[in-house]
């Protein structure tokens, strides 16, 4: 972890030296001496981080390293802000260059001591004889456990292993490999091992192995295991063969056998890749099984694989297991006494239903007197902000396996993730937005943004088993996600004692010696001392209480002490924090470069946002904020800029030309032509359109190559002016994968069925006349189709090819008041998951051929007439034979849930 320090101050420093080409010689020279220093020590420290925490002297020297590269980040950051010219031209004079002169001597003279420090610290690396790998992390007693756990303190596998079981012993002769994934500690290897003693498995096959996979594997080490465990061979004939005798012995020993191998904790493709050709694909039934933490292993692999996900245990389940660890004997018997019901279950929750975390937990208090006061401090040292009890060092260092597999560029990111509060749901966008600002995804070559480049980190983290997944969206897309709570305990010590990022709850838990990079302050945290945020990079507020918002709102002094001379702060997050004025103490962190607003009271915008020249995301959305300064138009790197409601921009908006996402502006005359100079533009929200803007907006979109979403609305929703729009446009972006449509319209926009990647449409207030259903019938990519509010004024909906909307899985239809018959042809939609009617009053019958939608998973029924409710309820319904085989149906009437 400390490589990413060094890391960061070695970009700080390549930063330095390429905008400071002005500086004195000596600068320049102590300046690349120190870059050569930290690259030389960065060779030395991903080695010297996985060796055990027990060698204190090695410890000592990585934090020792770890403290410099923080110190040089923060030192060159500190001269960047002095040597950064201010924005007003009459400043721009001999007097500031006089001044950045004597700045450079300064920065000299503190350069020099770093680099006297790195000497020392280079002097002390060679007393230390580093091994030529990575050092396995300990814990391995919690997996002989699992190994040979007794079945009577097996708790929630039965089902699993049932099926695990079936899977293996199912007719296809052919070679199966089953990856069983799941997280640290989940249990993976507890089942496989049950599974694989099972009378049903043993007896189906000729011969089985088990073989532990090591993340410092080597291919002779898993080919002579393999051979070992398959056939009865003398060691030292087996330890004399080279790689292609042992394929060969293992493929000659096993052809023509029907054979089972587990290769458990496997971490890496590599693994099976170099060894795949001892295993022979013989049409025998041979099975072959993975425990991973990785999903992407099943992906990775060209023999037919199955993946099986195993889950945490359930509440219940949770329960049973604690109590038969922590009341085992003869005097409790797993039963929990009645006194101690409340914070056993506290302690059971704190596990998160992870069986490793309540087996260690459970073993601990098994041997603690069973007082409340007394687990009652066990509990309280669970925090992540106290030392991991001695007992529990284990589970730690099994579940720290998964982060010190990461690559540097995951390892920030997770680690980021673990500053936000137990339980929350973690916004993809939001995720993905703050992992961009602090600047852990950058663009590659190929057209892959930032954003794409953190998407795929997040996913990677999904596949990995660090984030779990929340919701997903329709196109497969995390939506929204979280970190398991034990995990992100552990995750937010090690943040903290690498000076990576530190959660404030209390001000007693602050060392006066630390040093805060990143803070995420929540709860009822008071304040600190100014001087501990000197170094802030990362400001993160969660209001997560009515009491906290009444503190942070009564007390403006508390969100100065953050702001207040922490001018290296390069992300503000305030969403949700009662702010009613804008700080004005925000425009003095001149290198900001992202600031969220969002659900503040904030009204106004002042004009001196213009100092913040770095600022590239700003989120105002469900603010207060009618208009933008002409200060805006300053912020040259502003790259994304949204709002949820019209909002006046500046006619020289078209001057952020930087700009890739602008979200709810209000056109007007002067600035509707401003647009077609976003070239940048991926995201565009327009509001208050006519027919005029339109025309103008039409000419504009043609430039606007990269754009992917569009929203448009004309906010005509009186129907005794109603305008219908032509919205004809001769060169649509065809890049276009959403699109929202707000606007009473002539008829469906032709140029719609050129969109070939279109993948959402929404229309709402459209008043068509003819079937939209019908005109869209072409739109093959389409999965989410939203008709809203009117926007279709006939009788009848009718999908009529079958085929249609192949890929088609929401569809949502709402106040249509003349609707009164849905037909759907056998064979379209073959895809749909989920149909929401809502207040379409004339509509009496469930739609014709909703029987033939077989992966239907939801109907959703809001406010429909009465006897609409009728046809679908029970199996006297008229229409329950249409809808029966849906999994689930909800029917919402005057604002009462009927399931």
């Amino acid at each position: 972890m400390t490589t990413i320090a060094v890391e960061a101050a070695l970009k700080m420093l390549v930063t330095f030296l390429a905008n400071e080409a002005q500086s004195m010689a000596d600068v320049r020279l102590r300046v690349s001496n120190l870059k050569d220093d930290l690259d030389y020590m960065n060779s030395s420290l991903q080695i010297a981080e996985s060796i055990n925490e027990k060698d204190g002297g090695l410890k000592t020297w990585v934090k020792q390293v770890r403290d410099v590269a923080y110190e040089t980040e923060d030192v060159v950051e500190e001269f960047l802000l002095l040597l950064t010219p201010p924005s007003h031209h009459f400043l721009r004079t001999w007097l500031f260059h006089l001044q950045g002169l004597r700045t450079r001597h300064l920065l000299s003279d503190k350069i020099k001591l770093i680099h006297l420090k790195m000497k020392g610290i280079k002097e002390r690396r060679e007393t230390f004889s580093l091994p030529s790998t990575q050092v396995e992390l300990g814990g391995m007693h919690l997996r002989l456990d699992a190994l040979f756990i007794d079945d009577t303190a097996v708790v929630g596998i039965v089902n699993s292993k049932s099926q695990l079981i079936s899977l293996l012993n199912e007719g296809d002769k052919n070679l199966l490999i089953v990856t069983v994934v799941g997280m640290g500690g989940v249990g993976k290897t507890t089942l496989v091992r049950k599974v694989y003693e099972s009378r049903e498995v043993k007896g189906n096959f000729d011969c089985q192995a088990w073989i532990t996979v090591s993340q410092s594997f080597t291919t002779l080490e898993l080919l002579r295991a393999s051979l070992k465990s398959f056939k009865e061979t003398k060691n030292e004939e087996v330890d004399k063969m080279d790689m292609i005798q042992l394929i060969d012995t293992l493929k000659n020993y096993l052809q023509q056998k029907r054979y089972i191998i587990v290769f458990d904790d496997i971490w890496r493709v590599e693994a099976w890749n170099h060894v795949r050709y001892a295993f022979p694909c013989c049409s025998c039934g041979s099975r072959i099984i993975f425990t991973t933490r990785n999903g992407d292993i099943a992906s990775l692999t060209e023999t037919n694989n199955h993946m099986f996900n195993l889950n945490p245990l359930s509440v219940e389940e949770s329960w049973t297991l604690f109590c038969m660890k922590a009341f085992r004997g003869d005097e409790y018997k797993g039963v929990c006494p009645e006194e101690m019901h409340e914070i056993s279950w506290r302690m059971m929750e704190k596990c998160g239903g992870l069986p490793l975390a309540i087996v260690a937990l459970g073993g601990l208090l098994a041997r603690k007197d069973k007082h409340d006061l007394e687990w009652q401090k066990i509990l309280e040292s669970l925090s992540p902000d106290t030392r991991i009890i001695s007992e529990l060092e284990s589970l730690e260092k099994i579940l720290l396996l998964s982060y010190n597999d990461l690559p540097n560029h995951l390892k920030c990111c997770i680690l980021y993730t673990s500053m936000f509060p137990e339980d929350y749901q973690i916004r993809r966008s939001r995720l993905i937005r703050l992992w961009v600002s602090e600047g852990f995804a950058e663009d590659r070559p190929g057209g892959y943004t930032r954003e794409k480049v953190a998407e795929s980190y997040l996913n990677e983290l999904v596949n990995r088993n660090m984030i779990q997944i929340v919701l997903k969206d329709n196109f497969n897309r995390v939506k929204t996600c979280q970190l398991h709570d034990v995990l992100r305990d552990v995750l937010q010590r090690k943040s903290r004692d690498e000076s990576f990022s530190i959660v404030l709850k209390d001000e007693k838990l602050i060392q006066s010696s630390e040093k805060i990079h990143r803070v995420a302050i929540y709860e009822n945290f008071q304040g600190a001392k100014r001087s501990l945020f000197k170094c802030l990079r990362s400001l993160l507020l969660f209001p997560i209480s009515e009491d906290v918002v009444g503190t942070v709102n009564g007390n403006r002094k508390l969100l100065k002490t953050y702001l207040y001379g922490c001018r290296s702060l390069r992300v503000v997050e305030l969403e949700r924090v009662p702010l009613v004025y804008f700080p004005e103490e925000l425009t003095e962190l001149i290198h900001l470069k992202h600031l969220s607003l969002r659900r503040t009271y904030i009204s106004n915008i002042p004009e001196s946002i213009r100092k913040l020249r770095c600022l590239e995301i700003l989120d105002l959305q469900f603010c207060y904020i009618e208009y933008l300064p002409q200060g805006i138009l300053d912020l040259k790197n502003l790259r994304q800029l949204c709002f949820s409601r019209a909002v006046k921009v500046p006619s020289k908006i078209g001057n952020l030309t930087k700009l890739e996402k602008l979200i709810s502006f209000e056109v007007g005359r002067k600035n509707v032509k401003e647009i077609g100079k976003l070239t940048n533009l991926r995201s565009l929200g327009v509001l208050n359109l006519t027919q005029q803007y339109w025309t103008h907006l039409s000419l504009t979109l043609e430039k606007l190559k990269r754009l992917t979403a569009l929203y448009l609305d004309s906010h005509d929703t009186a129907p005794n002016t109603l305008k219908r729009l032509s919205l004809t446009c001769s060169s649509p972006p065809l890049l276009l994968q959403r699109l929202c449509l707000y606007a009473t319209l002539q008829s469906v926009p032709s140029w719609i069925i050129e969109l070939r990647y279109l993948g959402k449409l929404v229309l709402g207030n459209s008043r068509l006349e003819n079937d939209p259903l019908r005109a869209l019938q072409g739109l093959e990519n389409l999965v989410v189709l939203h008709l809203l509010e009117e926007s279709y004024s006939g009788e009848e909906l009718s999908c009529d090819i079958e085929g249609n909307y192949p890929k088609l899985k929401e569809l949502h239809l709402s106040e249509m008041w003349s609707l009164k018959r849905i037909v759907l042809t056998e064979g379209a939609m073959p895809r749909l998951r989920e149909l929401q009617l809502k207040r379409c009053l004339s509509l009496e019958t469930v739609p014709t051929g909703t029987e033939h939608l077989r992966d239907l998973q939801y109907l959703s029924s809001l406010e429909m007439p009465s006897i609409f409710s009728q046809n679908i309820r029970g199996p006297d319904g008229q229409d329950f034979w249409k809808v029966e085989h849906i999994p689930i149906i909800k029917i919402v009437s005057s604002h009462i849930y009927i399931l």
